[in-house]
């Protein structure tokens, strides 16, 4: 009996700290950011990437965000790059204005710095990037999202032109910072 009761409390615990997450945490002042590994898949080349990502994002509005986004490249023996760190900044549409799950769209133009292996010069690439995902923001502090990207960009150097152009994905968890109190 003791032991019934004592599961039924923990239960009802867990319900009450999961319950204060049903405050609305996306509004205008919200600040997140996240770090984590990304994985990508050349649409022109049998290669795949993998990429440090950092994010930043900043609401304006409860639908609308400025962020940026960079990418450093972890070296790969199978790639035609060994240099192809990126940069992006752009807006992002959120779609959820009254839930914590937060779908969005966005668009950002970016550069790389790339080099094709077994050269010493780095190229400045410019790049366009459409950008999809989502974040469940499960409490004041922390969100859950998955971010999938679509970059396209050519390497212009003395060699040929090498095309850029892959699919990226990124999931993991991230952290937020109330930037305006509630009014």
């Amino acid at each position: 009996m003791v032991k019934k009761v004592l599961v039924i409390v923990l239960v009802f615990c867990g319900m009450n700290l999961f319950s204060q997450t049903s405050d609305i945490v996306v509004k205008e002042g919200l600040l997140r950011f996240q770090g984590t590994i990304g994985m990508g898949k050349s649409t022109d080349r049998n290669e795949n990437n993998i990429f440090l990502h950092g994010n930043l994002e900043y609401f304006i509005h409860s639908f609308l965000t400025t962020r940026g986004d960079t990418y450093f490249f972890l070296e790969n023996e199978e790639n035609s790059l060994d240099v192809n760190h990126q940069l992006f900044a752009g807006m992002a549409y959120h779609f959820s204005k009254k839930s914590n799950f937060v779908p969005y769209i966005g668009i950002q133009p970016g550069l790389a710095a790339t080099r094709y292996n077994g050269t010493t010069k780095t190229e400045t690439t410019p790049l366009v990037s459409a950008v999809a995902g989502f974040n469940y923001f499960a409490a004041k502090w922390f969100h859950l999202f998955i971010d999938a990207r679509f970059v396209s960009g050519k390497h212009l150097s003395n060699l040929p032109p090498y095309p850029i152009n892959e699919i990226r994905l990124s999931f993991g968890l991230g952290f937020n910072i109330v930037t305006k109190k509630n009014k």
